[in-house]
């Protein structure tokens, strides 16, 4: 019986030994992929603490804004949205008189009632603008639509891009579709 048990005391004791081992090995494991998940998080702590870093706008400035937005948001008549849009054209250096060909609006469609989140607006489409001239111009042209410079208002839809070359110059022509919103 005490040499069962004896046997039994070194098999419980290597049995409890390599439990340890397994334990140490899998808390190792552990430890080592807390590490990178730490550096993680310490790099999202210190991009978190440059945004939080930064000074909030004043009530003054945040009102301005908002003034700013609702008079953009401010209906225009057609024809002044039209002189707009040839203005954009003629700063970009594009030919807006009607014997070069360069730039063409139609007609808008009637104004349509959409709903967009909390509010509902006017939105005003001008489709199939055509221009041509200069890679640059169009460029210039398309780029102060989009990015809403002149005219906050104007939503850039589709563009259409289609390169002519013409030997000795590069030529763009573009087709373009705009919704212009405004409060009703």
């Amino acid at each position: 019986m005490e040499n069962l048990l004896s046997r039994f005391g070194r098999t419980a004791g290597l049995l409890l030994i390599g439990l340890i081992l397994i334990l140490y090995i899998a808390l190792g494991f552990v430890y080592l992929q807390q590490g990178t998940k730490q550096g993680d998080l310490q790099e999202k702590i210190n991009q978190l603490s440059t945004v939080l870093s930064r000074q909030l706008a004043s009530a003054e400035e945040l009102e301005a804004d908002y003034e700013r937005v609702t008079n953009a948001l401010a209906p225009m008549e057609e024809k002044a949205l039209l002189d707009t849009l040839v203005s954009i054209a003629e700063d970009s250096g594009i030919a807006v008189d009607k014997e070069s060909g360069q730039f063409n609006i139609p007609a808008p469609g009637k104004p349509v009632e959409r709903k967009l989140g909390e509010g509902s607006y006017q939105v005003l489409s001008f489709n199939n603008i055509r221009v041509e001239g200069a890679r640059e111009s169009v460029m210039a042209f398309i780029s102060n639509l989009d990015s809403g410079e002149t005219l906050p208002t104007l939503v850039l839809k589709r563009v259409n891009i289609s390169h002519i070359t013409v030997p000795g110059e590069e030529e763009t022509s573009a087709s373009l579709d705009i919704d212009i919103y405004s409060k009703p």
